[in-house]
């Protein structure tokens, strides 16, 4: 089912689609059918004939896109409220920007050098960053930052036995388990928060 499908039809599936959604919540169990995605390399540059050089566009059910929404704003507010994130943290938050996080470096360096102070840097690019996200560790410091109880449960029930498979050139080939796309944002908030502490 596509977008433009689900929007026409809303007004007749929005009473079971809530129903399915609190049943969700009030349970703590993601729907497994909601679980499945398709995968379809893209050619980003170099060698065509090397794996490293595509990048997996996920491709998930629709039903699974509206209910991930519902998880990340959840997640969000409660990442927000609590003040678990940190200032320091640009990256898939409201009223941040790439341009917020250079600025707030270049002006760092700058301060400090002004007062003579020495500036150094370490940086680091986690290539695959979602892929790199332990969810057993994940999932431990949800709970240490309260996310608990149902929301717990379905957050574990959201991450384990997730299932996708890989379209390379009209052939199907089984691939293992992974992230999904629009909850990750939260769940990479939680995961690298601790970070900065």
């Amino acid at each position: 089912m596509t977008a433009n499908i689900l929007k026409t039809a809303s007004p007749f599936i929005v009473s079971p689609l809530t129903h399915i959604c609190n049943r969700m919540l009030a349970t703590g169990t993601f729907p497994d059918r909601l679980k499945y995605s398709e995968i379809k390399p893209i050619y980003k540059k170099g060698d065509k004939t090397q794996f490293e050089n595509y990048r997996p566009i996920s491709l998930l059910p629709v039903f699974s896109k509206i209910f991930e929404k519902v998880l990340y704003k959840r997640l969000y507010n409660h990442l927000s409220l609590n003040n678990i994130l940190v200032t320091e943290q640009f990256g898939f938050r409201c009223n941040t920007s790439n341009d917020m996080a250079i600025y707030t470096l270049i002006n760092n360096i700058l301060s400090s050098l002004n007062i003579k102070i020495p500036v150094g840097g370490l940086f680091c690019d986690l290539q695959k960053a979602f892929d790199c996200v332990d969810h057993d560790i994940l999932l431990s410091k949800m709970n240490f930052y309260g996310i608990t109880g149902n929301t717990g449960k379905l957050m574990k029930s959201y991450l384990r036995q997730r299932y996708q498979r890989v379209f390379l050139n009209k052939n199907i080939c089984p691939h293992g388990k992974k992230f999904s796309t629009e909850s990750h944002k939260a769940l990479y908030l939680v995961h690298y928060c601790s970070l900065y502490i």
